[in-house]
């Protein structure tokens, strides 16, 4: 097993790095994003304004083994939606 740190920059509210022991890179890429989809789904409209959204992942001497970057941006068709609702 090996330690794997998930941070996530920028994030608002701040959310704390999480350090877990996962038995290859595989299984921290698989985590990663699992946490990603929890996370952004838990910011809810936050995530929908377009701001970068991004995690690294590094190991336990805090080498970065990878970074996922996620942006979302609302379709125009759907900003007369927002108004409405």
């Amino acid at each position: 097993m090996s330690v794997f740190y998930f941070e996530i920059v920028d994030a608002k509210p701040n959310i704390p790095c999480v350090g877990e022991n996962l038995p290859s890179l595989a299984a921290a890429r698989c985590f990663a994003l699992k946490y990603a989809a929890l996370l952004l789904c838990d910011q809810g409209e936050m995530f929908w304004e377009g701001e970068e959204w991004v995690m690294t992942v590094t190991d336990a001497n805090r080498l970065t083994m990878f970074t996922i970057m996620i942006c979302a941006t609302a379709a125009p068709a759907t900003l007369n939606l927002k108004k409405l609702s």
